[in-house]
């Protein structure tokens, strides 16, 4: 291509981006209450220099002396054809970057000016979020204020509707502790992942009841705990800190401890320090944990961090085929919960907890739609506390994990049991029939070798733990409560499933099916799985299969590379399309039944084609779209396959005559290749 060419190409393209502007983006900011006199449009500022910015956004008005004193945001605006992760879209990020910087911005916005719109940070590049979710569309004034005060190297995220506590901290900031503490134990010839992973764990608990002794003491009061160390460890006062702490321990959990009916009793499994531990270690410990409230204070997955960080590659396998990470269980709980605003006499459970990661996203996801409606008052505060969250497991570590887990985001650790989800139902820890309004889970998949009775299951007589899970779920769910589970893709389509299908349409309306990465459990597995979201049928309607349509999904990317290093990307993440997709296509999916019209003028809002980038990357079909239950049927075994509907493989019929002519062509091309060489 000729430079006048390129040059030519290039006028048109700004063109366009500036006609998208003018038309698009300027009045879409607009709407959102920024008057379009606050705003300037491919102009330089002092800072920026030569740097033309595509749309400053200011707090003061265009013509004051310091509009540009006040920028509050910078816009980079590419074409309507651009998507996310191509190059326009890369070349935006690297220019907004540099104008940011030299706008003192903590970050920037880039969009397409029509159907993305993505703020970043500017030190890392990370995806910010505003209230937990990944920010994608325009916000106001006020918003775009606390972005830029709340953004920082460490934090990319943004608290807007909800109270931000003062003692909140990052996952960042964990990390660059838990490596501090690793020189640490290195130093005392601690070197497996348990060795490390014990202690740590143990510190976080004795931090975390003192402060939650701080609140309200239900511990004798001659017991020590965390703060009463403060001095010792900070060397105002010379005692051994190892020694006290061993003490305390004893006192709460030891044999001689009169307090063994405390609140703490089922964490003492949890805490363990290793005798290479001295009393410098001790300090060196405390001195770097002590900075942390724990207490509601971690917004991430806590322990998760503390294992994926310690724990050696064969206990991070046996791990991981419990563990799902937590951008999974936080966009699970918010799609589930989206509506759930007002609070009541809820029960959420899930029946294999492994470590709580749905259930502590569930909690996370209650407290945050309860603050925006003004409805956490104590008696709700109370009510989730003690009687909304219930988890089941077999293993009595991931029981004690879980309850610790729910400890640390704020409580609901009362229903934690050790039981089988698959045996008889068990009133005693209120395992039974039609007793949850929702149920997360992502139960364990393969052959199931326990005591259950398979004669004692309708749905399958396969002894799969995935199916037996799935027909026990349905089971405990009330009519009409809600389901969300992980699920393999042999249940949605192996032929001899069918019958376990059907049943499963009998008794459950299927909303959405959302493919998952096959990376999402790596390294620990490559397993295909999907997110199943149901309601179970009211009891006078089992057996009626549904007439609307499913809403299907596939995530390509979640943020994640799809490798087994699984490191975090910065072009390639599904969830928040999903996200924001997701409650419009279920309502209008309903509309199917009641206004056909509706459904088949309003549908393509929530399908869509893969975008030219993802065709590059060798993706083809729908990225999300609908299912018609007509073409789920007995010809494909009632498959409900995501792939199956929006991306089916096509298979062209090829003649003998054009076999004949490719065979003759390869000979042709074989003698000319002889003939050359002789």
């Amino acid at each position: 291509m000729s430079y006048k060419i390129l040059e030519g190409w290039c006028i048109i393209m700004k063109r366009e981006e500036t006609n998208d502007i003018i038309q698009q983006l300027i009045p879409a900011i607009e709407k959102v209450g920024i008057s379009k006199e606050y705003c300037k449009i491919d102009v330089t500022t002092e800072k920026s220099k030569n740097q033309r910015g595509d749309v400053w956004i200011s707090t003061v008005k265009q013509g004051k002396k310091d509009f540009e004193d006040k920028i509050i945001a910078l816009i980079e605006a590419k074409h309507r054809k651009c998507n996310i992760g191509d190059m326009d879209w890369r070349d935006a990020m690297y220019q907004g970057k540099q104008k940011a910087t030299k706008q003192s911005l903590n970050y920037y916005i880039v969009t397409n000016c029509s159907s993305e719109i993505r703020y970043y940070n500017r030190y890392n590049d990370d995806e910010i979020k505003l209230d937990g979710k990944i920010l994608t569309k325009l916000v106001s004034l006020d918003i775009l204020i606390k972005i830029q005060s709340q953004v920082s190297i460490d934090n990319s995220e943004v608290t807007h509707k909800t109270k931000k506590a003062n003692t909140d901290f990052t996952e960042s900031t964990f990390l660059k502790s838990l490596k501090n503490l690793a020189d640490i134990y290195r130093s005392a010839g601690l070197k497996s992942g348990d060795e490390r992973i014990d202690p740590t764990v143990s510190f976080v608990v004795l931090k975390y009841i003192s402060e939650k002794e701080k609140e309200y003491r239900t511990l004798n009061n001659v017991i020590p705990l965390w703060d009463d160390f403060r001095d010792i460890a900070y060397e105002k006062e010379k005692r051994d800190l190892s020694a006290e702490f061993k003490s305390t321990v004893d006192l709460i959990w030891g044999d001689k401890s009169a307090y063994k009916d405390n609140i703490y009793k089922d964490f003492k499994d949890l805490v363990k320090f290793p005798s290479n531990l001295t009393n410098e270690h001790f300090k060196k410990i405390y001195l770097e944990l002590d900075k942390y409230h724990f207490h509601g204070g971690a917004k991430f997955d806590l322990f998760g961090s503390i294992y994926e960080e310690f724990a050696s590659q064969t206990k991070k396998k046996e791990f991981g085929e419990f563990y799902t990470r937590r951008h999974i269980t936080g966009l699970i709980s918010r799609i589930l919960l989206r509506n759930e605003n007002n609070p009541r006499n809820l029960k959420i459970c899930d029946p294999a907890c492994g470590t709580g990661g749905f259930l502590t996203e569930a909690f996370k996801t209650l407290t945050s739609n309860y603050s925006i409606n003004n409805k956490l008052n104590d008696t709700a505060i109370k009510d989730l506390r003690k009687n909304t969250f219930w988890g089941y497991d077999t293993d009595s570590k991931s029981v004690a994990r879980t309850k610790l887990n729910m400890f640390l985001v704020g409580d609901g650790h009362t229903h934690i049991y050790q039981n089988d989800s698959l045996i008889d139902w068990n009133a005693k820890v209120g395992w039974t029939e039609n007793s949850f309004d929702y149920i997360l889970a992502n139960p364990p998949m393969g052959e199931y070798k326990g005591s259950a009775k398979i004669e004692n299951f309708n749905f399958t007589n396969e002894k799969r733990y995935e199916l037996m899970f799935l027909e026990k779920i349905v089971d405990a769910t009330t009519y009409g409560g809600e389901i969300a589970v992980v699920i393999n893709d042999g249940a949605l389509e192996t032929p001899s499933r069918k019958n376990f299908r059907i049943e499963l349409l009998k008794h459950c309306d299927i909303n959405a099916i959302i493919s998952l990465t096959s990376y999402e459990f790596a390294p620990y597995t490559k397993e295909k799985t999907y997110i199943l979201i149901m309601q179970k049928k009211q009891k006078d309607k089992i057996n009626e299969i549904q007439k609307y349509p499913i809403w299907n999904f596939i995530i390509d990317y979640d943020g994640y590379a799809n490798s087994d290093k699984r490191y975090k990307t910065k072009y390639h993440d599904d969830l928040p399309e999903l996200e924001e997709k997701f409650d419009g296509a279920l309502k209008l999916a309903r509309m199917y039944i009641t206004d056909k019209e509706v459904f088949e003028n309003s549908k393509h809002i929530y399908e869509r084609l893969v975008n030219e980038r993802e065709q590059e990357e060798g993706l083809w079909g729908y990225k999300y779209g609908y299912t018609l239950m007509e073409d789920v049927n007995e010809s494909n075994f009632y498959n409900l396959l995501t792939e199956y509907h929006l991306r089916p493989y096509t298979t062209k019929q090829i003649t003998i005559e054009d076999m004949d002519k490719q065979i003759n062509q390869i000979v042709g091309d074989l003698k000319s290749i002889i003939s050359g060489i002789s």
